[in-house]
């Protein structure tokens, strides 16, 4: 059961010993000098976008959860319960959890920040995606009236009732979006508070007040796009969870480790208006491109490191019923994609062998990803999608008939009533029983197929540990220190 594994989790930590605070926090702990891609401009929780801004919102608000590994474990909550086969979550608080000029926080705080995330004049960008599972939240975000389905029933207690059941909100309650927004300027809940921001640097210092303030080890971080010097150069992703991927990082440094995330390089085949209308066409394209080199490593739909991934994933050979020619073809992709751009000149070289498969193709790169929503004409387009929750649903998603993501324009209703069924299931491996056979209809109807696994890298100073990165991008500090 997919709660059952979550409450379970929930439990083991909060038996470890952590309900209401931790060990005392030390009072002296390493310097560390942090490089990430961009300095973020925007630190309230609500309003973050790109990665490195939702990292550093990640270190200074705390939430109900808190992303780590392949799956959340809890945060201010130290448990939760989930009824009426998923729809009404109730979210425990820790008992005594503070801001960091000593107030308490409370389950008001909760409800009253997520009434502010999804008004529209907070323009939260995250709301829409995160919150709109809560009952009322939708309508509540496009008119900015009405209530949402957020209830307090006394200071610890916070419950929350969804348009329609889902297994994930406890992954929904890790985003910076669904954290307590402060009630005054300067006040923070997580492992860090902010103590200076100028000149394009971030210094943060140890929150002390933090439920969980003796396991943060640095007593302050130093972050700026500076590399020379630095402790540790952090991935350097820019786009946010949930999002079309651009692979915009290039190789890696020597040296550096490299991550996987849960992202995936796409060639979409567009099944409107072109010669790809034909799904016996799209097949033979698939079918020969999946032949190629294209110089990756063996990729599937769904990534390697999601879990589920291979129960969800199939790999049944595609049948041939037609091999059309002659097929003449255009190719559209972003310059700054990286792994597109590496794929389409894969590509560029096998077009001798295209050529004797009957297939000429065209090739159209475009400035920026968004320049790829105005391409007409363009057959085969490369753009890829991350996560934003643990399970292959999300990815899945991509291909609904009503989905803004399909660029392939594929609408098959039979795999519409498919996801609808997914998720509503609480249980794991039923869910992802179901998710293999959305798999076998995507395999069938070719919307689109895979051609590379995205990742990302990042580099530490020898001595320095206790980095840990979450694959959709998230990644934890409060453990690095320097031996």
């Amino acid at each position: 059961m997919g709660k059952a594994r979550g409450l379970a989790a929930a439990a083991v930590i909060v038996l470890a010993g952590c309900g209401g605070s931790s060990s005392p926090a030390p009072q002296d702990g390493p310097t560390l000098r942090l490089a990430l891609p961009l300095v973020p401009t925007v630190l309230d929780p609500a309003k973050a976008t790109d990665l490195p801004s939702l990292n550093v919102s990640h270190e200074l608000y705390a939430g109900l959860t808190r992303f780590s590994g392949t799956g959340v474990e809890p945060d201010l909550a130290e448990s939760w319960d989930v009824g009426e086969g998923g729809l009404v979550w109730t979210f425990h608080l820790r008992k005594g959890i503070r801001w960091s000029d000593d107030t308490p926080i409370t389950a008001e705080d909760f409800r009253r920040s997520w009434v502010r995330a999804l008004l529209p004049s907070t323009n939260a960008p995250y709301a829409g995606p995160e919150l709109g599972i809560v009952r009322g939240a939708r309508h509540l975000h496009a008119t900015g009236n009405g209530s949402i389905g957020v209830q307090v029933l006394d200071d610890r207690n916070l419950r929350v009732t969804l348009q329609h059941p889902v297994p994930w909100l406890d992954e929904l309650a890790a985003f910076p979006v669904t954290a307590p927004a402060p009630p005054r300027a300067r006040l923070y809940s997580g492992p860090f508070r902010l103590a200076s921001r100028k000149g394009g640097k971030l210094v943060l210092e140890r929150n002390f007040n933090y439920w969980n303030a003796g396991d943060v080890k640095p007593s302050r971080l130093v972050l700026s796009t500076a590399t020379k010097g630095a402790d540790a150069v952090l991935p350097r992703q820019l786009a946010g969870p949930g999002l079309p991927w651009i692979d915009t990082a290039g190789p890696p440094p020597p040296g550096a480790h490299e991550l996987p995330l849960l992202a995936t390089g796409l060639l979409w085949l567009t099944t409107r208006g072109t010669a790809l209308s034909d799904p016996g066409a799209r097949q033979y394209v698939a079918w020969v491109v999946t032949h190629l080199d294209l110089g990756t490593d063996p990729v599937s739909l769904v990534p390697p490191a999601m879990p589920g991934a291979g129960t969800v994933n199939s790999h049944a050979p595609v049948q041939l019923e037609s091999e059309p020619r002659p097929l003449s073809l255009t190719l559209a992709w972003a310059k700054q994609d990286v792994g597109g751009s590496r794929v389409a000149a894969a590509l560029r070289r096998q077009e001798p062998l295209l050529r004797r498969f009957g297939i000429r193709l065209a090739f159209r790169p475009v400035p920026t990803p968004t320049d790829l929503e105005a391409q007409q004409g363009a057959d085969l387009v490369l753009l890829g999608w991350s996560s934003k929750l643990f399970d292959p649903y999300n990815e899945l998603d991509l291909f609904t008939c009503g989905s803004a993501f399909n660029i392939a324009r594929w609408c098959e209703p039979s795999y519409d009533a498919g996801m609808r069924l997914a998720v509503r299931s609480l249980d794991d491996e039923q869910r992802w029983q179901i998710e293999r056979k959305l798999v076998e209809r995507l395999h069938d109807g070719v919307p689109a197929i895979p051609v590379y696994i995205g990742g990302d890298s990042f580099s530490l100073r020898p001595g320095v540990h206790g980095f840990s990165w979450s694959p959709i991008g998230f990644y934890e500090l409060l453990g690095m220190t320097r031996s």
